[in-house]
């Protein structure tokens, strides 16, 4: 019989939030990328949203890769500035394009991080109904790659033979559900030029070493156990799907923090 473990002080008992300590570094780094990308985007000329759009996807790209690559900072350290400059190089976007992409970042992270489990715990009916209705809203943002994503990560979650698998098979057939509602226009302007494009490319370049198993160390944040090797193997394998699907169904620009995350991640297991 398996003991229940006492969540730790400051940890709330579900699979989505994740506090950030600012002792470490790492986290230092990320809250220094979001402020200066805002800085930069204001500096740039763009809007208040855009700027604010500028620093969420920096963020969302390190938090991403930390996800994706928990083991190694590295990567994530990498992958911010990485996504940055992409962006600060790309062209600007309407404030509604802007929130439509940060809501697709935020929806690839928070698949992510319920199929790596890094939090040490399972998705509770909250963050299903949390990943449901990012599903819907990235759909009817027409973000449709990101859309699939939530679904796809509880359907895979599921599927392991673990105690951080959803608390109800029902949660990744309602997100794909969710992801297929109609979208709110039948039709859309084509994406602005972005090189999300060239980072999605890049990934997908990567996959091969990106895909090959990996040894994982670091334990989750209750502390409880290590993060599970053969779930951060299939979060990265969901990460890939999902900048396939982008590159097909149109959305690299909003791909970009994943594209950065997984590109980072793949380049730093070539390059050891």
């Amino acid at each position: 019989m398996t003991s229940a473990t006492a969540t730790p002080p400051g940890l709330m008992p579900a699979a989505l939030p994740r506090t950030i300590d600012l002792s470490y570094p790492s986290n230092r780094w990320a809250v220094l990328g979001l402020l200066g990308g805002v800085a930069l985007g204001r500096l740039r000329g763009r809007s208040w949203v855009g700027s604010v759009g500028t620093g969420l996807g920096a963020f969302a790209t390190w938090a991403c890769a930390r996800e994706l690559d928990p083991d190694h900072t590295v990567s994530a350290n990498a992958a911010l500035p990485l996504a940055l400059a992409l962006s600060l190089a790309s062209e600007d976007n309407s404030d509604a394009a802007v929130m439509g992409e940060v809501l697709a970042a935020f929806t690839a992270l928070s698949s992510m991080r319920t199929l790596s489990a890094t939090t040490g715990a399972a998705a509770t009916a909250g963050d299903q109904a949390a990943l449901g209705a990012a599903a819907a809203m990235c759909a009817g943002a027409g973000q449709q790659a990101a859309a699939l994503l939530p679904g796809a990560a509880l359907a895979l979650s599921s599927q392991q033979a673990d105690d951080l698998s959803p608390r109800n098979s029902g949660g990744g057939p309602a997100a794909l559900l969710a992801a297929l509602l109609p979208t709110i226009a039948a039709t859309r302007e084509g994406e602005r030029q972005s090189l999300g494009s060239v980072a999605v490319a890049g990934a997908l370049l990567l996959a091969p070493g990106l895909l090959e198993p990996e040894d994982v160390n670091t334990e989750t944040d209750r502390g409880d156990r290590t993060i599970s090797a053969e779930r951060v193997g299939k979060a990265r394998q969901l990460a890939l799907g999902g900048l396939a699907l982008s590159a097909v169904l149109g959305g690299t620009r909003s791909a970009l923090p994943l594209a950065c995350a997984a590109l980072s991640v793949g380049a730093r297991r070539r390059l050891k």
